[in-house]
């Protein structure tokens, strides 16, 4: 292994800065990806190629086909399927000195903690302010380096934060609110910038694990590919931030169970108890041709005006729908469901939306 490991890093130990030495560190280190879509999935991929040891990949969501333009590693095959897992395989295959940990999980201010624990550094690849804002505390509390990046329409922003010797994400951007006409979905976004954006994002952390200079730790990197130009903003901390200034907010609002995804007409809904599911059994009870995809960690099916992701755990993600209060009544409903089925296989042939425990009826309400 050793011997393939030194000819696959042949061409990045004679880098200046990098040699036999900082490979070993860099070999060493534990790396947490927060979000594996088109900027998260190009990072990760870098920083495997790099030499990075271990890297933990965390996602909640599944490869859907507008995905398929920009997230590195996912093709056809890979549809419906947890990103997590699918880069996972991938970069797997590289070789079997890299470490790669999957959690398809929502990252809430109840789990944090457990998902980012002894990392050396977290990549913020995420789609919303929601979920950040999470892992700006945790990084303030911890004092875990967080690498904050985001890209939509032909622009992106970097900055590698570390409070509090740096100002944390709530001192540069303060209260953003996730919203639809600013989601990738609205203004649109493309391979070049997501994959440039995780490439210098993973570069960044290389410069960081190696103890070398960058300007990214107290600047916030803008890239418009319009010119291209890009921007540098210095960086300060604000005495007023609610997370790091002189008079915290020492009560945050909780993570909600049932959110709208900004701009993917899809509701994730948290279980209040978890559970623990076989999903094969609940697919045996599914007509086939409603079946889009099944793993141990997700069945995706059709129901009626929607598309289910049942987890392992419980947790949900329901397509095409739109009000959080339509979304809890459906999660309801599967959850009753699947909790009182009594048998693996249907004793019988039965119509569409009647197969063993799914008999009901999700049409949208008007």
């Amino acid at each position: 292994m050793e011997n393939e490991s030194s000819e696959f890093y042949a061409r990045q130990v004679v880098l200046p800065g990098v040699g036999l030495e900082g490979l070993a560190k860099l070999r060493a280190a534990t790396i947490a990806v927060a979000g594996v879509g088109g900027v998260g999935s190009s990072a990760a991929y870098y920083l495997a190629r790099s030499g990075v040891g271990r890297i933990r990949l965390v996602d909640q969501d599944i490869v859907e086909p507008s995905n398929l333009q920009r997230v590195h590693g996912a093709s056809q095959e890979d549809l419906f399927h947890p990103k997590a897992e699918v880069l996972s395989r991938r970069l797997s295959d590289f070789g079997s000195w890299l470490s790669v940990e999957t959690v398809v999980e929502t990252i809430t201010d109840r789990n944090v903690d457990d998902l980012f624990r002894d990392v050396d550094l977290i990549f913020d690849g995420l789609d919303n302010f929601r979920t950040r804002y999470i892992l700006n505390r945790f990084a303030l509390q911890s004092q875990t380096p967080y690498l904050f990046a985001s890209a939509v329409s032909d622009q992106a922003h970097l900055a590698l934060l570390n409070p509090p010797q740096t100002p944390c994400l709530e001192c540069v951007m303060p209260h953003v609110m996730d919203r639809f006409e600013d989601s990738c979905e609205t203004l649109g976004v493309g391979p070049s910038i997501t994959g440039l954006t995780g490439s210098i994002g993973a570069e960044t952390i290389l410069h960081s694990l190696l103890g070398r200079p960058t300007l990214l730790r107290d600047h916030l990197m803008t890239i418009d590919m319009g010119g291209p130009e890009f921007l540098f903003t210095k960086l300060s901390r604000r005495d007023d931030c609610a997370v790091c200034g002189k008079f915290p907010d020492e009560n945050p609002e909780a993570s909600p169970t049932v959110t709208l995804l900004c701009g993917e007409h899809t509701a994730n809904v948290l279980p209040f108890d978890r559970l623990d599911l076989h999903l094969s059994q609940i697919s045996a009870m599914i007509p086939t041709e409603r079946i889009l995809a099944n793993t141990n960690s997700v069945l995706v099916y059709r129901e009626g005006p929607y598309t289910i992701s049942l987890f392992r755990n419980g947790r949900l993600l329901i397509g095409d729908i739109d009000e959080e209060t339509e979304a809890s009544k459906v999660a309801n409903h599967v959850w009753r469901t699947v909790k009182n089925m009594k048998s693996p296989t249907p004793k019988k042939p039965r119509p569409p939306y009647e197969a063993g425990g799914f008999s009901y009826s999700l049409a949208k309400e008007t």
